[in-house]
């Protein structure tokens, strides 16, 4: 893997197509997940890959887990971009999908469930808990994707369950999912 890792940052065409097969559906889920908007999430995976393309010189390694770290911080700085601008968080409920949408996934209340209370978790604590509970990173390389100290990472994902427990507990909290 190190060695497509230093064909991509040559501009190989094939390495970067090998990369983001490997790549694009974890990032894809990570974004959708993040982002509660399975459209957007597509976009912001496309134009992660397009910054992958583009800017694969600029990586300082050749180290695999090194560049899997650099491809989740660009979608993660993507997605808090989007944030930014939208300012609006949106939940998707089981109106928003037709019969034949539900009909092909048995599992979409769960699912729209998990992505309805995730929507709850503040950004903050949202990023390292999927992360770490969904694309199952460990402690150690979340902090190195958001460059911050293992123990501030730990809290955060911590901080994050808490808020998840109080939202499924809370007969308020659960009223807006």
């Amino acid at each position: 893997m190190n060695d497509l890792i230093a064909k991509l940052k040559k501009g190989d065409e094939a390495a970067f197509k090998e990369v983001m097969a490997v790549y694009k559906k974890p990032i894809f889920n990570y974004l959708s997940l993040l982002l509660g908007d399975r459209q957007l999430a597509e976009e912001l995976t496309q134009d992660t890959f397009v910054k992958v393309y583009f800017k694969a010189h600029t990586l300082k390694t050749d180290n695999a887990q090194a560049a899997k770290a650099w491809i989740y911080c660009i979608a993660t700085n993507l997605a808090r971009s989007e944030f930014r601008k939208k300012r609006i968080r949106q939940l998707f409920s089981l109106s928003d999908l037709n019969e034949r949408q539900a009909s092909y996934t048995p599992d979409i209340e769960k699912k729209l469930l998990a992505e309805q209370l995730l929507s709850l978790v503040p950004e903050k604590w949202r990023v390292p808990l999927i992360m770490k509970e969904m694309d199952n990173f460990s402690f150690e390389e979340i902090a190195l994707m958001l460059n911050k100290p293992i123990g501030t990472v730990k809290s955060m994902v911590f901080r994050g369950k808490d808020h998840l427990k109080k939202q499924c507990l809370d007969p308020k909290g659960a009223s807006h999912v």
